[in-house]
């Protein structure tokens, strides 16, 4: 690699990087004479800016769990891997229920079916699979990396990811070499069930130009929350009920079966084609929260099964090869079918209901088929479909020159159908809004979003030392809402021109389906350019320093409370300027990057319930907030057996003006919902990890010792003053021990050593607060083993 020759202003610029190293070399003589014989760290390879690259070439903010080290730390699924991507805050009610957040752009309003997209974008290979509060909990077994870039990627990623990008990139076929593996564990949690483990991955070259790789799995997680005794006396009706036939330990488990199928054909020396399928299926019993203050740790009051069926196949087609000797393209399709099947119960909301009937002198809340007093607990059933189709072609440079560029063409069309009905068991049939049914209420609707964009981003390299990149995305959205949502009085009524309900049955009879007669039908439309600015300046050939300005947006969309006067929202924008560092110390042992940024979150969008405006849940466009914040990741191969990593993020996300929920309290001299200042939702302000792996010799085999923790500071669940509660810090601590022989492993593992319940997520129900609230938390102090079998 060439050498440069460093100007005084880089020489004092790269003695300040290296002066934390230089202390510990002074510091630990032996340690930094070894580093000069011994090994260096491997290079991390990265396709942030859609074409490989060494991470420390990158002018980007990136953080990679690579493929050893998913398997070192034991990673299966999301809330495994989360836990060690410091730069990433998230949510959870549970398997595939989770929402992440980054550079605290967060405003806790997020995960409503028909509201805001998330502010993070989500990438299974090359397809965007961001979802509502319903993240793809894809099982990690034979993943190449999973990287997180932090911050606005508006011009490459598009819409969606204006806080950052987090993708999942499966390994693909090696040609000529067949390969092969397998893993079996099993785990127990304290105080709940057994777990265990079965994934399976098979290389098979067909001939010397095709290859066809095949992957599987199968993991039960063990229950650890009580579903314990519980009753309830209607206030209104006075009639009772109680939870004995479904008392259960340990109610909350999981069942994840999937498979993987990738084929990969090189049509010559230049042209390549790579279809594959993936597959999953995830049932899940239970909740995953506790009310510890009411009814102790790990412990629930459920009154109907709580449960979800969930299963996804991708279909995917990349095509990739050389236009000429410096010229590539790259074509990918994707399709992804998800169905989710739901059940929760929601007998508090019942309680509630028939207490406010109770002080206005009613004796039901519901009618039986007799005439006489229902008992009014209810569950929410939910039959979603999720689709998505996605194109993106590039054309992309390659080779030595100074000029280097991409640009490409992207479309996208999904579509979630979702119908959730609320069901009394025992009320009149009569006045369901199912017929024949139980439905006291329904939301049906049909979500449309198409987004197309076309996209640039272009390179040059003045001198050897110092380049700048800049990128454009012009973007299109337009999105749909359709469907009903209501009780029985929506399909008997209608509203007069002064926006008030009045009774309307038409020729005595009741309407179905319901949303024949009160439709639901609106879309909105936009378009616009987000931007992207990059200088980077090389020191050295291991250390470099770069500046970026970028934008992130998410597209505007439709409300659906049938409130005249209820407008669209529009877009909201994040505006970033970071700078940042990439640099490689000690002989190539230590790899220290990081950076410090500012962010402006524009005309943000947040969702609010407020039943003196709509019973559904509003999206509005309400203020401006602004993060300081900093994050970095360091990797240190202190000895040639011991390996140390560290990273974090520091976040200071507040709001930039007050928040008031409507025009009019503001102009009637109310408090705002939320001051200036008040700390985002949801934004830790601190979160670390470190992990430490030694090499040793145990049993006559070479083995290893491993620590890894994570802490995550406090925070908060809401926006607003008078709902928000703090969310404590928590620390992680899981360790592990193995021995390798020549084509296998025997792996011990002790994960959340000191039994920690996090607070992931407080919840506080509407309607005065006053339901119970729930704490989502973590999975208990848990013990496994793990055997795997390498062979080729």
């Amino acid at each position: 690699m060439q050498e440069y020759r460093k100007k005084p202003l880089a020489l004092a610029i790269s003695a300040a990087l290296t002066g934390s190293a230089l202390m510990a070399a002074v510091a630990t003589p032996a340690v930094a004479q070894e580093s000069q014989q011994g090994r260096a760290l491997e290079e991390i390879v990265v396709t942030a800016q859609k074409r490989t690259e060494n991470l420390q070439d990158v002018p980007v903010s990136v953080q990679v769990l690579g493929n050893t080290q998913l398997e070192q730390l034991n990673v299966n699924g999301f809330e495994d891997y989360i836990e060690f991507l410091p730069s990433v805050s998230y949510t959870s009610a549970g398997p595939g229920y989770g929402i992440l957040y980054m550079r605290g752009i967060s405003s806790g309003g997020d995960g409503v079916h028909s509201g805001s997209m998330p502010s993070v974008g989500v990438y299974l290979d090359e397809q965007p699979v961001t979802t509502i509060g319903q993240i793809l909990d894809v099982h990690i077994y034979d993943i190449a990396r999973i990287e997180t870039l932090a911050g606005p990627q508006g011009t490459l990623f598009g819409q969606g990811s204006q806080a950052g990008t987090l993708r999942i990139i499966s390994n693909e076929p090696v040609m000529e070499e067949f390969q092969g593996s397998y893993d079996i564990g099993v785990d127990t949690v304290k105080n709940g069930d057994l777990g265990y483990t079965l994934e399976g991955m098979v290389n098979v070259p067909i001939s010397d130009r095709a290859a066809l790789r095949l992957v599987g799995w199968r993991e039960s997680q063990g229950g650890y929350i009580d579903n314990i005794p519980g009753a309830i006396t209607y206030a209104a009706s006075g009639i009772s009920v109680d939870n004995a036939d479904l008392v259960e330990d340990d109610f909350n488990n999981v069942i994840t079966t999937g498979g993987r199928a990738l084929l990969k054909i090189d049509l010559n020396d230049r042209w390549t084609v790579t279809p594959g399928l993936m597959y999953q299926e995830q049932e899940s019993n239970g909740v995953w929260a506790h009310d510890p203050e009411d009814f102790g740790d790990l412990n629930a009051v459920r009154f109907f099964e709580d449960g979800q069926d969930e299963d996804w196949l991708q279909s995917a087609l990349t095509i990739e090869g050389e236009l000429t000797d410096s010229l590539n393209l790259v074509y990918a399709v994707s399709h992804l079918d998800r169905n989710v099947d739901s059940t929760s119960d929601y007998t508090g909301y019942a309680e509630y209901l028939e207490d406010l009937y109770a002080g206005w002198g009613y004796d039901c809340y519901h009618y039986d088929a007799m005439g006489g007093c229902a008992d009014p607990s209810q569950y929410i059933h939910g039959d979603e479909t999720f689709s998505r189709l996605s194109h993106e072609i590039r054309l992309q440079s390659t080779g030595d020159s100074d000029f280097h560029w991409i640009v490409g063409a992207f479309s996208q069309k999904q579509v979630h159908n979702f119908d959730l009905q609320w069901i009394v068991p025992d009320m009149n049939s009569a006045n369901s809004v199912i017929e024949g049914g139980n439905t006291v209420w329904q939301t049906y609707q049909v979500r449309t979003d198409r987004d197309e964009a076309y996209f640039g981003q272009f390179g040059y390299d003045f001198t050897d030392q110092l380049s700048v990149t800049a990128g454009i995305r012009h973007f299109k959205y337009d999105n749909r809402l359709y469907g009903f949502n209501g009780f029985i009085g929506h399909c008997t009524g209608t509203y007069d021109s002064n926006g008030n309900f009045t009774e309307d049955r038409v020729n005595g009879t009741v309407q179905y389906p319901c949303f024949d007669t009160r439709i639901l039908d609106d879309s909105t439309k936009g378009d616009g350019e987000s931007y992207k600015i990059t200088l980077d300046y090389r020191l050295n050939d291991d250390a470099m320093l770069y500046a970026t300005y970028s934008e992130g947006f998410r597209s505007g969309g439709v409300n659906r409370a049938r409130v005249p006067g209820i407008p669209k929202y529009a877009p909201d924008w994040v505006y970033n300027h970071e700078i940042g560092w990439k640099t490689t110390l000690l002989d190539g042992r230590v790899r220290f990057n990081g950076a410090a940024y500012m962010l402006d979150w524009e005309n943000f969008q947040y969702a609010f319930l407020d039943f003196s405006i709509s019973n559904l849940t509003i999206i509005g466009n309400v203020g401006q907030a602004r993060t300081y914040g900093t994050e970095f990741d360091l990797t240190w191969l202190a000895t040639d057996r011991l390996n140390l990593s560290f990273a974090g993020s520091f976040n200071k996300a507040e709001l930039e003006e007050p928040y008031w929920q409507t025009s009019e309290d503001r102009d009637d001299g109310l408090p705002p919902r939320a001051p200036t200042g008040q700390e985002m939702p949801y934004v830790p302000k601190v979160q670390m990890t470190s992990i430490a792996r030694y090499d040793v010799d145990m049993l006559g085999f070479p083995g290893y010792l491993q620590a890894a923790a994570s802490y995550t500071g406090s925070s908060w669940n809401d926006l607003e003053t008078a709902l928000r509660v703090k969310q404590a810090a928590y620390t992680l601590v899981n360790l592990s021990a193995g021995i390798q022989g020549e084509d296998w492993n025997v792996d011990l593992f002790l994960n959340n050593v000191t039994d920690e319940r996090a607070q992931i997520d407080i919840s506080i129900p509407s309607y005065g607060g006053a339901l119970d609230s729930r704490t989502y938390t973590n999975r208990p102090r848990s013990f496994g083993i793990r055997f795997g079998k390498r062979f080729d």
